[in-house]
């Protein structure tokens, strides 16, 4: 069985936040290049750690603070990207050959590995509350396709129309997915896959390249897009309908939760969160300030994971936890 190693998290400075009066946070350390990949609404945190040259390792991150580490077995590096309300993980792991491969893990710590069939690699990026899970996989010519998995294991691959190479990042609780794609002029547009199959590609107006990160369950999107007076956020409503925000020149949104609160970051180290009624407010955790601000995923309640990147590329950084 794989080694499993219980560790209490570093509970840092609380603080204030630059522009965000009265906010409050806990930073944590796991090891080298910690980095929360996912929030659910409990406030479990799932990410992973590890030198970036080398061995990547999961873990989970309970409310109390208590981080469980975890590996594939047999792998040789592994990382933990989604976890739904049940606590159940996905994501990916590396073998000794090299190859990724898909994992889910229960809240027991109990593994299930899958591979989309005939592929070369396999990715999972995001599981829902029903234990749905979308990703990517390569095929044998390495070409990228997105994947859905039915919690019962029937995988069915897709991709947009004109798509030369698929992302397929996160799923909401109805089964829709949303992410982007490449076409044959290596332009970057967004999609949004309904549960029967149907894809309907989009693009903010004015855009040049648009990159999808995030669906809530009422089926919002956020992301960002390039346009010749720099790179903006955006939220695309159920209808089609485009909003775009800036709070600083290059705006990065990275997560939308069920209010329509968005984070991300801005400009090149600020966070922000953008509420659901649009006010931008940029935060900065006290323990950061030498570095670079990178939010990762926002819950329900407006709690905020994210890490602490140090400047000059030293691989050490520090998760942290943003309280509302």
């Amino acid at each position: 069985m794989f080694a499993q190693r219980f560790i209490s998290s570093c509970i840092g400075a609380f603080g204030l936040a630059a522009g965000a009066f009265g906010q409050t946070y806990v930073q944590f350390f796991v090891g080298s290049n910690t980095s929360p990949a996912s929030i659910n609404g409990k406030g479990e945190i799932a990410g992973f750690y590890g030198d970036s040259r080398g061995p990547r390792h999961g873990f989970v991150r309970d409310p109390g603070g208590t981080i469980t580490t975890f590996d594939v077995p047999g792998s040789s590096s592994t990382q933990a990207l989604s976890i739904n309300d049940e606590g159940v993980v996905a994501g990916f792991f590396t073998d000794t050959l090299g190859r990724n491969h898909a994992y889910v893990r229960d809240p027991e710590g109990n593994f299930t590995t899958f591979d989309v069939p005939g592929s070369i690699g396999t990715s999972a990026s995001s599981i829902n509350a029903t234990g749905a899970i979308t990703g990517s996989y390569l095929d044998t010519n390495s070409v990228s396709h997105g994947y859905l998995r039915q919690p019962w294991g029937e995988i069915v691959s897709f991709d947009p129309s004109r798509s030369i190479n698929t992302a397929a990042g996160k799923i909401n609780a109805k089964g829709e997915i949303a992410d982007g794609y490449r076409d044959a002029s290596n332009v970057s547009h967004g999609f949004l896959r309904q549960p029967w199959g149907e894809i309907v590609s989009f693009d903010p107006p004015g855009s040049t390249l648009t990159g999808v990160v995030g669906i809530n369950n009422a089926g919002a999107i956020t992301g960002s897009y390039f346009t010749p007076r720099g790179i903006l956020g955006f939220v695309r409503d159920p209808q089609g309908n485009f909003t775009t925000f800036d709070p600083r020149s290059s705006t990065f949104p990275i997560s939308i939760n069920d209010k329509g609160a968005i984070t991300g970051w801005a400009g090149a180290n600020t966070g922000f969160v953008r509420s659901p009624t649009g006010t931008n407010t940029l935060f900065e955790p006290p323990f950061c300030m030498a570095g670079t601000t990178r939010p990762a995923s926002i819950n329900d309640l407006g709690v905020i994971t994210g890490n602490c990147v140090p400047p000059g590329g030293q691989l050490a950084s520090d998760g942290w936890v943003r309280f509302p």
